[in-house]
């Protein structure tokens, strides 16, 4: 009637998809770093997982299953960079986890699965956080086998 359209949200309102309705508190947390290579440099030098290493085992299990859904077309089963996208020449090879990433640091790992890194895209609206850090856990099993 007023003729206001996009109108600010209530107070106290949670928008679709966030903490509390969908995740853990891991998905609360806010993602505080810029889609910048100056966010990318700052992210592996300060962002840590937040999950707790007592479930370690559990949770790299489940992050296994989420890079099989989301990441095996490209990485390849093993992280090789020989995936089935790059077998049949869509795309060129991403570096190997155990090669040129094998000493990645798992905040620039976050932020490049959060906004994507080079062809990559971005997963975020795929994966909430929590998931995210399940997928870096296999991937440093991956670095390290």
């Amino acid at each position: 009637a007023d003729s206001m359209e996009a109108r600010a949200p209530a107070t106290g309102t949670i928008g679709q998809g966030e903490w509390p309705y969908q995740g853990s508190l891991v998905d609360a947390l806010p993602y505080e770093f810029e889609n910048s290579i100056e966010g990318y440099l700052a992210a592996g030098a300060e962002l840590k997982s937040p999950l707790d290493s007592a479930n370690a085992e559990i949770d790299a299990a489940e992050g296994k299953e989420l890079f099989l859904q989301f990441c095996i077309q490209c990485h390849g089963a093993k992280g090789l960079g020989d995936g089935t996208l790059i077998q049949i020449d869509k795309y060129p090879p991403p570096p190997p986890f155990n090669g040129a990433l094998k000493n990645l640091e798992e905040g620039k790992m976050f932020h490049s699965i959060h906004y994507g890194k080079n062809l990559m895209p971005s997963h975020a609206t795929q994966l909430s956080k929590e998931e995210r850090w399940k997928i870096i856990m296999f991937i440093q099993e991956l670095q390290n086998s």
